[in-house]
């Protein structure tokens, strides 16, 4: 009689290695690498922010996100080599940034893992029904941007067939995370719309956002016809530079033809652009909203140079000041709590921002631009009350 003991099923704990600040969605990777690993007999389970006690799991798989994160990553995960046999760093920071986690002795896989991207989330290991489902419909992007690193983190655009698969049932929003979407062959492109139209007719899906924002310069009346009717909500157009001009307001107005009217514009500053560019792209997207009576956001983004984190300082763009970066941050709190800027009208967005470029860039290095934005808050309920905006 064989006495022996029965091996115990390895476990792998897959941790989400970023302060639970910086998670805003589900860990797709990690809930892809748990569909991967299960099928092969392991045990997952999902972690966030934490990790699991001193021998609970034989491997411990850290995902990593942002660069300005990579202090709290590399933290746990020399922690990490102190509670399992092997453990594994992965993800965004470590793809890019690998060496700050190799110099504390940390094991580091760079970009995706193709035996995990062949599965479908396994969205039990969340412990919840997901409020939203999140899929690429393709990887990479034709576009080489300076400041991205999707050029580095997947260098290849190429369509992904069978993504609508990774749609948890019981979840009607679905977030799509393509760098580029309207960049694909138009016979791929259509085949993803006919499916959306499928899961949409069937109450599968009722809202979908491209959370990466759609290109502009390729949106054309014929792209703009095919997506008449889906439930996008909102779209996105990345107004990030002058490179864009024409090209944004041109897709706004094409989108508005076809029934379109939530608008939501991603907005890079404090790169290579001046104040007064960036004064220009935000004014035109309110000016957008009175010509087009659609409803036309702006979401500011400052840039931060990702593969030179300084998470202490505020980057300094060359046309800028950092007294000038601030002062945008202070009117924008102020006029808005989500950071987006969605003035009712014109008069009330110069109100904030100024009447021209001049006035802009005199009011972001007014001193105390603080104070002066809390007056202006107050005032402004006067001003609606009477009328005045």
């Amino acid at each position: 009689m064989n006495t022996s003991k029965k091996k115990n099923k390895m476990k792998i704990a897959l941790v989400d290695g970023s302060p639970k600040k910086s998670i805003r969605t589900y860990p797709l990777p990690l809930l892809k690498i748990g569909a991967w690993k299960k099928s092969l007999g392991i045990e997952c389970a999902l972690f966030s922010s934490t990790l699991p006690q001193p021998g609970e799991f034989d491997e411990i798989w850290i995902t990593t996100r942002f660069t300005f994160d990579i202090p709290f990553a590399v933290g746990m995960g020399i922690e990490a080599l102190n509670r399992a046999d092997v453990v594994r760093v992965g993800g965004i920071a470590a793809t890019l940034i690998p060496s700050h986690f190799e110099e504390s002795g940390l094991n580091v896989h760079k970009g995706l893992i193709p035996e995990a991207e062949e599965f479908s989330p396994d969205w039990s290991l969340l412990n919840e029904v997901p409020k939203y489902s999140i899929t690429h419909t393709s990887r990479g992007c034709i576009r080489k941007c300076k400041f991205c690193m999707v050029s580095i983190l997947e260098p290849t655009f190429a369509h992904r067939p069978g993504w609508e698969k990774d749609l948890h049932p019981a979840t009607k929003r679905v977030l799509f995370y393509d760098n580029n979407w309207i960049a694909k062959d138009w016979i791929d492109f259509k085949s993803d719309v006919e499916i959306i139209r499928r899961l949409v007719a069937s109450g599968q899906v009722s809202s979908i956002d491209f959370n990466q924002s759609l290109d502009c310069r390729l949106m054309t009346p014929k792209i703009a016809e095919q997506l008449k009717g889906l439930p996008i909500r909102p779209v996105r157009f990345a107004f990030d530079g002058m490179q864009e001009d024409g090209y944004y307001q041109d897709a706004i107005k094409m989108m508005v033809d076809v029934g379109f009217r939530d608008f939501m514009a991603d907005m890079l500053y404090n790169y290579t652009d001046t104040p007064a560019d960036f004064y220009y792209r935000l004014r035109e997207s309110v000016r957008l909203c009175e010509e087009t009576g659609a409803q036309v956001k702006s979401f500011p983004m400052p840039y931060a140079p990702i593969l030179k984190p300084v998470p202490s300082h505020m980057h300094v763009g060359k046309h800028w000041t950092r007294k000038k970066a601030r002062g945008v941050v202070s009117i924008i709190r102020h006029h808005s709590w989500s950071g987006q800027v969605s003035p009712h009208s014109i008069k009330e967005f110069e109100y904030w921002f100024g009447k021209d470029a001049e006035e802009f860039e005199k009011l972001i290095s007014y001193p105390q631009i603080d104070k002066l934005c809390k007056r202006k808050k107050g005032k402004l309920r006067t001003m609606r009350a009477r009328n005045e905006l």
